[in-house]
């Protein structure tokens, strides 16, 4: 499991964790089976300090989750046709 934190919660670096966090999605998709986001964690904001510690991230924000690895695929999520959203 891997644990993406930032150094504070404001937009730049909420985005600088997001690019990163894609980054590391792409290439485990070309060299593991699976990979998948663990975001529960992450949403209780009462949490994000006991996770932090928990995760040696002190000082840090854990924004996000990802585990990886070998298992079954699972479903997608459900997806609206594009012409559904964009007029």
């Amino acid at each position: 499991m891997f644990a993406f934190s930032g150094a504070a919660g404001d937009p730049e670096h909420r985005v600088q964790v997001w690019r990163a966090r894609q980054r590391f999605a792409l290439q485990a998709t070309a060299l593991w089976p699976k990979c998948a986001f663990l975001n529960k964690p992450v949403e209780v904001a009462d949490f994000r300090a006991d996770l932090a510690t928990a995760l040696g991230l002190r000082g840090r924000r854990p924004d996000n989750l990802m585990r990886f690895g070998g298992g079954p695929a699972m479903l997608y999520s459900l997806r609206r046709p594009v012409a559904a959203v964009m007029p």
